[in-house]
């Protein structure tokens, strides 16, 4: 077994009991350019009830990891490798007959970057998630509906009598974000993967989606993925964290350690490039340069050209250290 599966009990074994396990995916870009590998080999898992925070830039591929695990990629795009284990299933190798009546938005459901803007302006609240349940619940009754919208929209923090019977247009952007995730949990998903799940509200709002997310995953027992380029959004969200970079997990770390020692070089000017109230440092930090063309990619860190510890031996592509219960690809850690 590579050091990469040893990662926090990361085995593929598929006797692992209630958790979620990917292993080694990869995910490509079919482009007029050539191949783009925006997935390289990434590994983790979650055990009942954990949350995990994919953390990085623009471009990283970290939308691309939920969009694949989703299924949902788009028409260019392609798993080439890799594993993801559910319920001593793997997900990515049933068909997508299979995975659209049993697990798609019934086990594993998402809420799509940008996705309160999907609500069809010309129905109400109502209409909307009779549509959802009567696509994947054939049989239920009328009355069965009614309920089971009623307690989503209660879930999200929504008064149904008030929002059920409203236009999208006439709802604000913070009670159309919890109507996306009322959707998401229509179907009684264990698993629910958030990509950007904050974008365009405001800092209040932020922080009451942010509860709501942790208030669901505690009480309904449920696995989040939450994806963000934003790393002061998880701390109290999540427990793990993995920093993308350039399509490669270059860290995977408890929060506490990932905010008060971290590891790599690129997760280290991340924090830094988070703005902090009581520094008498009023200057914003940023990463300087640009991350590399991923369908240009060559042998070495990624991060070279940006690293201020770069050295020699970043030419040749960096194993994966294990530190304590930590992952870190970077040849600083390299005894």
């Amino acid at each position: 077994m590579n050091q990469r599966n040893k990662i926090n009990g990361n085995n593929p074994d598929k006797s692992v009991t209630g958790a979620l396990v990917v292993n080694d995916l990869s995910i490509v870009y079919k482009t007029r350019s050539g191949v783009l590998k925006a997935v390289d080999k990434i590994s983790f898992k979650i055990k009942d009830t954990q949350g995990i925070g994919i953390i990085g830039e623009s471009g990283s591929g970290k939308s691309t990891l939920g969009y694949g695990l989703m299924r949902s990629l788009a028409e260019n795009g392609s798993v080439v490798s890799g594993s993801f284990i559910f319920e001593d299933q793997d997900i990515l190798n049933i068909s997508e007959k299979d995975f659209n009546e049993k697990y798609r938005w019934k086990k594993i459901s998402m809420v799509f970057q940008g996705s309160m803007n999907s609500l069809d302006p010309v129905f109400t609240i109502e209409d909307q998630m009779k549509e959802i349940l009567s696509s994947h619940r054939k049989k239920i009754s009328s009355k069965d509906r009614i309920s089971i919208i009623r307690a989503a929209l209660t879930d999200v923090g929504l008064n149904p009598d008030f929002v059920s019977r409203k236009y999208p247009h006439e709802l604000s952007g913070g009670m159309k974000q919890r109507i996306v995730i009322a959707n998401a949990l229509l179907l009684g998903p264990r698993i629910l993967i958030a990509d950007e799940p904050t974008t365009a509200l405001d800092v209040v709002i932020q922080s009451q989606v942010l509860r709501l997310l942790k208030k669901l995953r505690e009480e309904k027992n449920m696995k989040i993925i939450v994806i963000t380029h934003d790393m002061s959004l998880i701390p109290n969200l999540v427990d793990r964290v993995i920093i993308m970079y350039a399509g490669q997990a270059v860290e995977i770390s408890d929060v506490k350690t990932v905010f008060e020692k971290p590891l790599h070089p690129y997760t280290q000017a991340l924090i830094q490039s988070i703005p902090n109230i009581r520094s008498s440092e009023k200057s914003i930090k940023f990463i300087k340069g640009d991350p590399p063309n991923l369908s240009e990619i060559g042998e070495g860190c990624r991060f070279i050209d940006r690293c201020p510890h770069a050295f020699e031996d970043c030419k040749n592509d960096p194993p994966d250290i294990l530190i304590g219960n930590n992952l870190v690809k970077c040849w600083l850690y390299k005894k």
